[in-house]
C-alpha cells in the first residue's frame, strides 16, 4: 500500500483537519479550544509509519527476491508497517473534519464553502503531490471527503454521528478484506462519528479508552497476523494481510493512547507531538527530500520520467530505512524548532489560509 496522510485530525492528514480547533459550543467535538495532545502524537506517530511505507515507491526501488525466497525486509515490512498507518491517517482525517465541522458551523456564515474550500486546497496540493510520489492519498482524500463527508454535514445532530458511526461500521467491515484506499470512506464517517461523540477528549483525560481499544483490537488482530506469518510470499496481497493491518493499526492508537498516561508521555509528546503539529508539512517534505538524495543512486519520478525501478537487496532496504530515522529525527528537531516560533508549519498555514480567507474571500462571521 503507497499512500498516508494527515490527514489530520487528518493530516492534520491525511495528514487532516486541525487538532485543535475554535468550534461551537454546541457540539460535543467543540467543546475544548485546546489542542489535544493524543491526536498530535498518534499522528506523529502514523508520519513515522508512512513515510517507512512508502520510500519506496519515492526512491523507485524494489527488494529482489531471489530464488523465490521472501526477503527478510518484505516480511518486516509487511508485518510491522504496511497497511498499519493508513488507516489511522484516515480515521484521523473524519475526527479532524468533525472538528472542523464544528468551528465552521460556529464561525462561518456558510460553513460548507469553507469545507469545501478545505477539501478542494488538499486536492490541488494531491494533484502536485502525485507528481513525486504515484499513489499518494492527499488527492484521494479530497475526493472521498467531497463525497462522503460534505454531504453529511448538512444532516443535523444528534443523527449526523449515529449515521456516519453505523454506516462507517458497516463500510469498513465491508472493505476490510480489500484494504488499501477502499478504507477511506468508512473510516472517514468513523473518525467524523468520534469527533461528534467527543471521544477524543475522552481519550486524553483516561487511559481506559485506550486500553480497551488495544485489547480488543489487538485480540482480533492475532489469529490474522499468524495467518500472515504462515504465509510470507502472499504478505500483503490477501485478505488476511488486510484485515491484520486495519486491526493491528487501530491497536497501536489505542496503546499510544495508554502510554500518554504513562512517565513516557514526555518522551512521547517531544519526539511525536512536534511530526504531529506539522504532519502535512513533514508528509509532503520527506517526498521532496527523498527524490532529491535518491535522485543519484535510485529511480525517483519513476511514474513521472518513466525511468526503470532499480532491484536492491535486503542490506540496502534496512540502509535506507535507516536513513527514514534519520531523516525523521531531523524533522522532529525541525518541526519542534518552527512551531516554537511560527506555532504552525508552513504548508498547514497555507492551508488554513485557503481554508478561512484565501483568494475565495473571507466569510467568517465572529466568535
Amino acid at each position: 500500500m503507497v499512500s498516508p496522510s494527515s490527514a489530520s485530525s487528518a493530516v492534520t492528514a491525511a495528514p487532516s483537519a486541525e487538532a485543535s480547533v475554535d468550534a461551537a459550543p454546541t457540539s460535543p467535538a467543540a467543546t475544548h479550544h485546546r489542542r489535544l495532545l493524543v491526536l498530535d502524537v498518534v499522528r506523529g506517530v502514523a508520519v513515522a509509519g508512512i513515510l517507512f511505507a512508502n520510500i519506496a515507491t519515492i526512491l523507485g526501488v524494489t527488494v529482489q527476491w531471489n530464488d523465490g525466497t521472501v526477503p527478510l525486509s518484505h516480511t518486516l515490512q509487511q508485518l510491522l508497517v504496511q497497511q498499519r498507518f493508513f488507516p489511522i491517517f484516515s480515521l484521523l482525517f473524519g475526527v479532524g473534519f468533525g472538528m472542523l465541522l464544528a468551528s465552521a458551523e460556529r464561525r462561518a456564515a456558510r460553513p460548507r464553502a469553507v469545507l469545501l474550500r478545505r477539501l478542494a486546497a488538499l486536492g490541488m496540493l494531491g494533484l502536485l503531490h502525485q507528481l513525486l510520489q504515484p499513489g499518494e492519498a492527499l488527492l484521494v482524500y479530497a475526493v472521498a471527503g467531497i463525497a462522503v463527508l460534505l454531504p453529511l454535514s448538512f444532516v443535523p445532530r444528534p443523527w449526523r454521528g449515529r449515521i456516519a458511526a453505523a454506516a462507517g461500521l458497516l463500510i469498513t467491515a465491508a472493505a476490510a478484506p480489500v484494504g488499501g484506499m477502499v478504507l477511506i470512506p468508512g473510516l472517514f464517517l468513523l473518525g467524523l462519528a468520534i469527533a461528534e461523540a467527543d471521544l477524543p477528549r475522552r481519550v486524553e483525560e483516561s487511559a481506559r479508552h485506550g486500553l480497551l481499544l488495544a485489547l480488543v483490537a489487538g485480540a482480533a488482530a492475532t489469529p490474522f497476523l499468524v495467518m500472515q506469518l504462515a504465509s510470507p510470499e502472499t504478505a500483503g496481497f490477501d485478505t488476511a494481510s488486510s484485515v491484520a493491518g486495519l486491526l493491528s493499526g487501530m491497536s497501536l492508537v489505542g496503546v499510544l493512547a495508554a502510554l500518554l498516561r504513562t512517565p513516557l508521555r514526555g518522551a512521547l509528546e517531544a519526539v511525536f507531538a512536534p511530526l504531529g503539529r506539522m504532519a502535512l508539512t513533514n508528509y509532503v517534505g520527506a517526498t521532496v527530500i527523498g527524490v532529491l538524495v535518491g535522485w543519484p543512486l535510485y529511480s525517483p519520478l519513476w511514474g513521472l520520467l518513466d525511468r526503470d525501478i532499480v532491484l536492491i537487496g535486503d542490506g540496502e532496504m534496512f540502509a535506507i530505512w535507516g536513513g527514514c530515522v534519520l531523516l525523521l529525527v531531523g524533522q522532529s528537531l525541525c518541526s519542534r524548532w518552527w512551531l516554537a516560533r511560527f506555532g504552525q508549519g508552513p504548508l498547514e498555514k497555507a492551508w488554513q489560509w485557503a481554508t478561512w480567507s484565501g483568494a475565495w474571500g473571507r466569510e467568517q462571521v465572529g466568535s
